[in-house]
């Protein structure tokens, strides 16, 4: 049943991501290069909303679907994060997506949703493999 609620959510959220225009490469596009800030405003109502997701998970005791503990350590930044980081942009700025955007993307039928979210899983498996 858990599975269920959370599979509904997740459908809603790709709506939102869709109806907000940030599956669109050109929104992503125009944002990166400061020509419109429909971005930085879906970012600035999102940071909010993450932070309260948050703080409740930790309030409800939250635990991760696949069994386990939360960590809520925070790490030294290391090289590592920083490379990432960079990666991570560059993934972005070239494929206008991120992770979210990328499955909705893939979810309503584009090709290219196919290819990002394959490099999401290839940066995935080289963090995985290289790692400290």
């Amino acid at each position: 049943m858990l599975r269920a609620v959370f599979l509904v959510l997740g459908v809603a959220f790709g709506y939102v991501l869709i109806r907000a225009g940030v599956s669109s490469y050109d929104v992503i596009r125009d944002m990166f290069l400061l020509k419109s800030f429909h971005m930085y405003g879906v970012l600035g109502v999102a940071v909010p909303v993450s932070f309260i997701c948050v703080q409740l998970w930790k309030k409800w005791g939250g635990r991760p679907l696949l069994g386990g503990e939360t960590d809520w350590s925070i790490e030294k930044v290391s090289k590592s994060h920083v490379i990432g980081g960079l990666l991570s942009g560059a993934g972005w700025a070239l494929t206008g997506a991120c992770p979210g955007p990328a499955l909705a993307i893939l979810g309503y039928g584009a090709m290219s949703g196919l290819f990002i979210v394959a490099g999401i899983f290839l940066g995935t498996y080289i963090y995985a493999r290289f790692d400290d």
